[in-house]
């Protein structure tokens, strides 16, 4: 009874205590020894245990327990225990929710319907450890290609876009702009080697493709973003020419409609996305542009020889273009294939009383495609449409029979179309028709493989 009284004095004295505190007290307090002198030590233990299970028994230690306060689980916050999204927009940091960094547009932004916009890129974030920072700035294909390397040089020297003539200043400083825009390297690189494959005995058809396939997609990246100085225009629009010109030295199946879309895409972007025309690196790329320095490249003297030689030896093949579109009107059915044949009859026409005005009347021809609606182009440039291919066929055959005329004139090599390309897609177009369209592509057929 004893040990009972000590405990209770002990939890009045301090009600806050615990049972284990109140048997630390007893055992401090109770003397070593009994008072006859004997030492209690055993007795204390059993004392102890005795004071261990009155405490657990005791009512009051059981409602100090149930007085403690319980510690209450908080409800999850939405973002929290997720990695922190360091390249987040600015509408989820001033929001301070996770920011799933979708782009051109994360999911709150478009929930929202905000104007989701990114923070420009900044050097990448400090590494953890030495061995992260290796991974990081050593990836699995090398940094330096030499065939790049080798593709660069070849563009400066010679792939350049060869029209208009007399501008590889422009090309050059188009070259030096690459180093700050990625798919502009690409689509340069693409070009040259896909020039190096065509005019060389060396292959590098694989290259040409993968470095095409990174342009294609850089530059549909830079098309979501704004367009701000001239030379975000400028990258833009030079990389839409090296692809437009890539595609005319690409022989595969669908490589002319591909080159129609391309020019097509080249046209929008220089007059729909350059922000400043007039201190653009193209801003002299105009019709006037492309006809006069057409002209000042074939010369006078070859003009006039030129002329006469094409009254003694070549009218007839003018006389066989005219007859075959003469043949191929009734095949045509709608207004856009209508107004393309009109096209060429006027070319045909020309030629005949001047050949030199039908090769310049040529550069502006090339833009009827780029006229037309885009449903009216999605139907012309459809492969299933025959009567449309047939037509780009007498176009293509026309013009390389004005320029191969003029360029043995004045001993220039540099024509619109690689001979042995646009014989490959007469080929594929003839091969492509259905059964009875061989009347049809007797002129063009026969033209590209030397025939007529």
């Amino acid at each position: 009874m004893a040990v009972r009284s000590i405990v209770n004095d002990q939890q009045v004295a301090s009600p806050a205590a615990g049972g284990a505190s109140a048997v630390e007290s007893v055992n401090s307090d109770t003397p070593s020894s009994s008072p006859d002198g004997r030492d209690s030590s055993s007795r204390g233990g059993s004392q102890g245990r005795e004071t261990s299970a009155t405490t657990a028994t005791t009512p009051d230690a059981s409602q100090d327990t149930e007085q403690q306060p319980q510690k209450v689980r908080r409800k999850p916050v939405p973002g929290k225990g997720f990695r922190k999204s360091r390249t987040g927009c600015f509408n989820c940091k001033r929001r301070r929710v996770k920011c799933c960094e979708t782009r051109p547009g994360c999911q709150s932004c478009r929930r929202m319907r905000l104007d989701c916009v990114y923070p420009a890129a900044t050097a990448l974030p400090k590494l953890r450890n030495a061995a992260a920072a290796v991974l990081m700035v050593s990836p699995c294909k090398p940094v330096v290609n030499l065939d790049h390397l080798r593709f660069f040089r070849h563009f400066l020297v010679e792939a350049y876009p060869p029209h208009p003539y007399g501008v590889s200043t422009v090309w050059q400083d188009v070259a030096a702009l690459s180093h700050s825009y990625d798919f502009l390297a690409h689509a340069l690189l693409a070009l040259a080697a896909q020039h190096l494959t065509l005019f060389t005995p060396c292959d590098y058809s694989v290259q040409a493709l993968d470095l095409r396939v990174s342009a294609l997609q850089g530059l549909n990246a830079a098309f979501s973003r704004p367009c701000v100085t001239a030379e975000d225009g400028d990258a833009r629009c030079a990389a839409a020419i090296a692809l437009t010109w890539q595609s005319s030295y690409m022989s595969a199946p669908g490589s002319l409609r591909e080159f129609l879309v391309t020019m097509r895409g080249w046209m929008v972007v220089a007059t729909t996305m350059t922000p400043d025309p007039d201190n653009s690196l193209f801003r002299d790329f105009t019709r006037e542009a492309f006809v006069g320095s057409l002209r000042h490249h074939v010369g006078g003297e070859a003009v006039a020889m030129a002329g006469t030689a094409w009254d003694a030896d070549r009218a007839d093949v003018i006389d066989g273009f005219l007859a075959s579109l003469e043949v191929l009107r009734p095949l045509c059915g709608s207004l856009t294939e209508r107004r393309y044949l009109s096209a060429l009859e006027k070319l045909g026409c020309l030629v005949r009383t001047s050949p030199l005005d039908a090769l310049l009347q040529m550069a502006p021809c090339w833009a009827l495609t780029n006229k037309m609606t885009e449903d009216e182009f999605a139907d012309f440039t459809e492969p299933s449409n025959h009567a449309a291919q047939v037509l780009l066929a007498h176009f293509l055959m026309l013009d390389r029979a004005l320029e191969m005329h003029f360029l043995d004139a004045t001993g220039s090599s540099q024509s619109t179309f690689c001979k042995k390309v646009s014989k490959v897609w007469i080929v594929n177009m003839a091969s492509s028709l259905p059964a009875g369209y061989e009347k049809y592509m007797m002129w063009p057929l026969g033209l590209a493989t030397g025939r007529v």
